[in-house]
């Protein structure tokens, strides 16, 4: 039996409505998508930009690490001399007793 036009009609309009909420749905899906490639695109930029810093961070550990050990090698040779010193004033007083 055939359908009478109001019936077709709602039908239609059913139709309709669920393909308008897959159009909706599509679109939303479609703007989160180019979000995240918008994201994906930013990231090396960030990625770069932390690595940059990590490297001058340390070079600048580098600097102090070369700095710090001059100054131990520095102590540890007046440290030598002043042992070397006392030892040559005990010998000298001993030799004179």
């Amino acid at each position: 039996m055939a359908k009478s036009p109001t019936e077709q009609l709602k039908e239609m309009a059913l139709e309709l409505r669920a393909i308008r909420e897959r159009e909706e749905y599509q679109g939303r899906e479609i703007t989160r998508l180019r979000d995240e490639i918008a994201d994906d695109r930013k990231a090396p930029i960030a990625l770069e930009k932390e690595n940059a810093i990590l490297r001058q961070q340390l070079q600048e550990h580098i600097k102090q690490v070369e700095l710090w050990d001059s100054r131990r090698w520095g102590l540890i040779v007046l440290l030598l001399g002043a042992v070397l010193s006392l030892a040559s004033g005990l010998i000298v007083t001993l030799a004179k007793k």
